[in-house]
């Protein structure tokens, strides 16, 4: 854990810099594409960026020129939850990720660290340097795979024995470009977690990432660590064909290998684990057998058993101790409220609103649903990034989802807000129903409704603060539909005072008409006059 003076001395090294650039806080939010008040907190050392924000913050270090003048110790990988004040060594982590020292205790995964060691090593033998890609969603445990799994156990009297390893930070790979590696040639293997926060910096310092990567790749094998949603911005980069061509895929995991996670470490240890509450874990993550198992339901998982080992006997894990410690249900309401108590007010209301929208309504039972990442604003942002690096929320594939359904059926402030907003909600099915037939059509005129003479949707509309809760499609939807049926209402009234001015032309002509009638008439009658 970073000691606070380490961090408050770069806190105050960040700030002397955004001075002497004459930069506004303001402008430092805008550079690293924060709000505000999370930028201030990071000048004034209050606070330092979540994992799911380090990308941000690289981006401002960037901009100062500080990536070289970062402490070794900066990041701090752990997630201050849920700690138990219990004496003795757990066989589990929570949320934390595992490190290579922790590779006694890594279990679930030995099926995808053997694929990803083999291939570092048929790479060492032929080529003797390049690199190899390890892709996997966020919560799917692939940074712990390539610490205790690769790093660790690997190198520790597996596949890599003798092989030298080391782990280096995008920060501190644009700090040094050329780190120093142990090893000879063809047995040295470097690991770059994290990937997809590189690739987010600007064109310029992206650029040297990239170089600095393809250096080493010539020296060692290098493994990449990319989140599945950054898998189409790695792949478009042809520095990393290579590894990209046919990356290591990281799956969900198995109810077999799930129960390898709950058992095997406790083992290790010493600690018996009950059958009967096995059986109750695997049904609470994977209710239909051969299910596999949601990829922010891991570290949920491993939340929970922690907090059981806490309340055991430190000798054997039992249902009465799942019980006791409330189950994966009174973890996930304990985190999440940890989460959202954290968060500043404005934080606080836009994460209301986002789950809100990662919710829809399925007759009377609430369901996850995704929220497209292009469509979160930044006060949005750094609430979600905070459920993210708590692994409540899972981004994947450009879109960001609510974990676990544990998370709708056990955390109270969220079923309030649910409960509040039941009538949003339907508003808001029905509009994704009718925006979804309109996309679907390829937004065809004759896809829309008049949605604003609609009762059920004309007062929910007018409300400025409901309208926040739909998505830029459905803004859009509602913009064509009250476009086009204001279009057709003006054609209409256009053809109707059209039809009026021909009515009136008519009856003046006909009248015209029968005047001149009579006027011909009498003159008739006085030219017959003698």
């Amino acid at each position: 854990m970073p000691s606070a003076a380490s961090r408050q001395e770069f806190a105050g090294l960040v700030n002397e810099a955004r001075c002497r650039q004459h930069l506004s806080i303001r402008a430092v939010a805008r550079i690293a594409e924060v709000p505000a008040t999370t930028a201030q907190g990071w000048l004034n050392g209050k606070h330092f960026p979540t994992p799911a924000l380090r990308g941000n913050y690289l981006k401002l270090l960037e901009h100062l020129g500080l990536t070289h003048a970062v402490p070794p110790d900066l990041w701090d990988d752990s997630w201050d939850g849920l700690v138990p004040l219990k004496s003795g060594t757990s066989p589990y982590l929570g949320l934390r990720a595992y490190r290579a020292g922790d590779r006694d205790l890594f279990f679930g995964r030995s099926g995808p660290t053997s694929r990803l060691a083999t291939a570092v090593r048929d790479l060492g033998e032929g080529a003797g340097a390049g690199m190899v890609a390890l892709v996997g969603a966020s919560g799917s445990g692939k940074s712990s795979l390539l610490a205790a799994g690769l790093l660790g156990r690997e190198l520790d009297g597996g596949l890599l024995a003798g092989w030298s390893g080391t782990s280096v930070e995008v920060i501190r790979l644009l700090a040094e470009p050329e780190p120093a590696l142990g090893g000879e040639q063809g047995r040295r293997l470097v690991v770059i977690d994290q990937v997809e926060d590189a690739l987010a910096l600007p064109p310029e310092p992206r650029g040297r990432f990239l170089d600095a990567v393809a250096a080493l790749a010539t020296r060692a094998v290098v493994v990449l660590g990319v989140r599945s949603e950054a898998f189409a911005s790695a792949a478009s980069e042809p520095v990393l064909d290579e590894a990209m061509a046919s990356p290591i895929l990281l799956p969900a995991m198995t109810t077999e290998e799930l129960a390898e996670v709950i058992v095997r470490p406790a083992e290790v240890l010493d600690v018996a684990v009950e059958d009967d509450l096995v059986r109750v874990l695997l049904e609470e993550l994977a209710p239909t057998p051969g299910d596999r198992i949601a990829p922010g339901a891991l570290p949920l998982l491993s939340n929970a058993l922690l907090l059981i080992w806490a309340v055991s006997n430190g000798r054997r894990l039992t249902l009465a101790d799942y019980h006791a410690a409330g189950g994966i249900a009174s973890a996930v309401e304990r985190l999440a409220e940890q989460v959202y108590l954290s968060l500043e007010p404005a934080q606080k209301a836009a994460a209301e609103r986002m789950f809100l929208r990662l919710v829809r309504v399925t007759g009377d039972v609430p369901v996850r649903e995704t929220l497209p990442l292009a469509e979160v604003d930044a006060n949005t942002r750094v609430a979600m990034d905070a459920f993210v690096a708590a692994r409540m929320l899972t981004t994947v594939d450009q879109e960001v989802r609510i974990s676990h359904q544990a998370l709708l059926v056990h955390w109270r402030r969220l079923g309030a807000w649910l409960a509040e907003h039941r009538d949003d909600l339907v508003v808001m099915e029905r509009l994704r129903g009718a925006a979804g037939l309109w996309e679907a059509s390829g937004r065809r005129d004759a896809a829309l409704i008049p949605v604003k003479d609609l009762e059920l949707f004309t007062d929910w509309l007018g409300r400025a603060s409901r309208k926040q809760l739909l998505t830029d499609a459905e803004r859009e939807f509602v913009a064509a539909a009250d476009a086009h049926f204001a279009a057709l209402a003006d054609t209409a009234r256009a053809e109707r005072e059209q039809r009026r001015r021909w009515m009136i032309a008519a009856a003046v002509l006909g009248s015209l008409a029968a005047v001149l009638a009579v006027v011909v008439g009498i003159l008739l009658l006085l030219a017959q006059t003698p």
